[in-house]
């Protein structure tokens, strides 16, 4: 019998970032999650001592709550972002391909996460969307200095 997964126990960041891990041309540093980056942070640092060691005990717990009203803000984000069905027909679309790994942990969590309200073009179309919106300038700027050499 299959083990059951409860939504609770997924960790949205890990998925996200497995996604990285993947994609050679992100840098290293970006494709680890926070909290490996901060455990390399904090074993690099040498340990504070005395009042000053107190001081940044003290802080760091005042940061906890809003660290986790972030994430669930950014959970709330991403999906709002990702997990809405587009009003497009898929057939109208084109085909494309794309790695059989990606296939498969894309549908585990469009499966989970969005409980298969969300299709599998929905989904990509929304990453896709996503990608234009935040790297258009960049992506133009690009273009431009490359289209002078044809």
């Amino acid at each position: 019998m299959a083990k059951k997964t409860r939504v609770e126990d997924i960790d949205s960041n890990f998925i996200i970032n497995s996604f990285r891990r993947d994609d050679m041309s992100i840098p290293p540093e970006a494709r680890t999650n926070g909290v490996e980056s901060e455990k390399q942070e904090e074993s690099e640092d040498e340990a504070p001592m005395g009042k000053e060691a107190d001081k940044e005990e003290e802080q760091k717990t005042e940061e906890m709550p809003t660290r986790r009203r972030r994430s669930k803000d950014r959970e709330q984000e991403y999906l709002a972002a990702f997990h809405k069905e587009v009003d497009i027909p898929a057939r109208i679309g084109k085909t494309v391909y794309i790695r059989k790994e990606y296939h498969e942990r894309i549908q585990r969590i469009l499966r989970i996460i969005a409980k298969d309200e969300v299709s599998l073009f929905s989904y990509i179309d929304n990453v896709l969307t996503y990608h234009f919106e935040h790297f258009g300038e960049e992506i133009k700027k690009l273009y431009e200095n490359n289209s002078s050499i044809f």
